[in-house]
């Protein structure tokens, strides 16, 4: 049995149609017959195998109905490349079509009318088409062959009002902050004011210290905390930035792009491991803190004989095991929300959450470095 990757979430329809000119950009892709837009779920290449008849499973792309669940999905998001001679690479969660196949597969776009594109390719022989599968009013998933004629698409550019990215927290603190996790696979930048990305700089035993990035852009694969503006998605939205940035932290958080568990032969998600993983909660008194999982399932896929992997396009805190099951900033339960204020590596802090300024004799008392509690006398 020959195998391929994702070359095969390709459609066609009629070779002797006009090939389009898509420009360069984000987009989301939404099927025009179904409403439906593409999500990648999977970007394992050995998940989707080909029969030597040319059938192949596709459903680890999944196809979403919802706007709101799209509109906070990261693997919604599709970079659309032009490669030359009318070819395209589709981009996203960290990988393409090109480098999966081996740098051997591009994309073909034809333009089908109403501002509507056929997708086709081609591999060893086999001519394959992108489509969505029988309208319903459920989420669904690509087909690589059929007869449901769901094949015409959509490309609507990433934009900050009617096709917006934005983030829906996980949290709200007892003194009403909104703060939730996102890793993406694109570099972005705040289209919402009010915003900020921090990245946690130290972990160990039961506290964390975190840095606010000050840059304009987050950079892609960073997984980040990022303070948001209220409980609705759209008061938090990003805007995906196009171009290479560096990120020279040392980042204690980690994430995943995909979480698809058994779903039609397709599996692709990591476990969760309470002894070196914690979850974006809140402590005792309502501040945030990173917790043992057990108390958040609404951040997990759940697999039918109850095993929990991490959801994906969050962000997570890499802890040792041993380390406390509710991590607070500083390890005091009496500091609280992360506030924007740079914390540098070796900033000392009062038990209030207040950073010293640089350079200050710290007057006796107790206060927090580093993650621990520091008695000076």
């Amino acid at each position: 049995m020959k195998k391929i990757s994702l070359l095969f979430i390709i459609a066609c329809c009629n070779v002797m149609m006009v090939k389009a000119q898509i420009a360069d950009g984000f987009y989301h892709i939404k099927n025009a017959q179904t409403g439906r837009y593409i999500s990648l779920n999977d970007t394992n290449p050995d998940n989707y195998p080909v029969s030597q008849s040319g059938s192949v499973n596709m459903a680890g792309i999944r196809t979403y109905l919802n706007y709101d669940t799209v509109a906070v999905s990261p693997s919604c998001v599709i970079f659309v490349k032009q490669m030359g001679d009318g070819k395209y690479d589709l981009q996203g969660q960290g990988s393409s079509i090109y480098t999966l196949s081996g740098n051997r597969f591009t994309v073909n776009i034809a333009a089908a009318g109403n501002d509507t594109y056929i997708l086709s390719g081609t591999y060893s022989g086999f001519y394959k088409e992108l489509m969505d599968r029988s309208p319903s009013d459920e989420d669904g998933y690509i087909m690589g062959s059929g007869s449901s004629g769901m094949n015409k698409w959509q490309f609507l550019p990433i934009n900050t009002s009617d096709e917006y990215i934005g983030i829906r927290p996980d949290i709200k603190t007892a003194n009403g902050g909104y703060f939730g996790t996102i890793y993406a696979g694109f570099n972005f930048k705040f289209a919402s004011a009010g915003m900020a990305a921090f990245y946690v700089n130290s972990a160990g035993g039961a506290g964390f210290t975190y840095e606010e990035i000050k840059d304009d852009v987050v950079p892609a694969g960073i997984p980040v905390i990022v303070r948001c503006n209220s409980a609705n998605p759209e008061d938090n939205k990003i805007e995906p930035v196009i171009g290479s940035f560096d990120f020279n932290g040392n980042n204690w958080l980690g994430g995943e792009y995909c979480s698809l568990v058994g779903v039609a032969g397709h599996t692709n998600a990591t476990p969760y491991n309470p002894g070196t993983m914690r979850v974006l909660g809140l402590s005792g008194k309502g501040d945030i803190a990173f917790i043992n999982g057990k108390d958040r399932p609404e951040l997990f896929v759940v697999d039918k004989y109850g095993t929990q992997y991490l959801r994906g396009n969050k962000a997570y805190l890499k802890v040792s095991p041993g380390d406390a099951d509710v991590m607070t900033i500083g390890g005091s339960d009496g500091i609280n929300d992360i506030k924007s204020e740079t914390n540098t590596s070796g900033a000392i802090y009062t038990l209030t959450g207040i950073s010293l300024p640089e350079n200050t004799t710290p007057k006796a008392g107790i206060y927090i470095q580093n993650g621990k509690k520091v008695i000076i006398k």
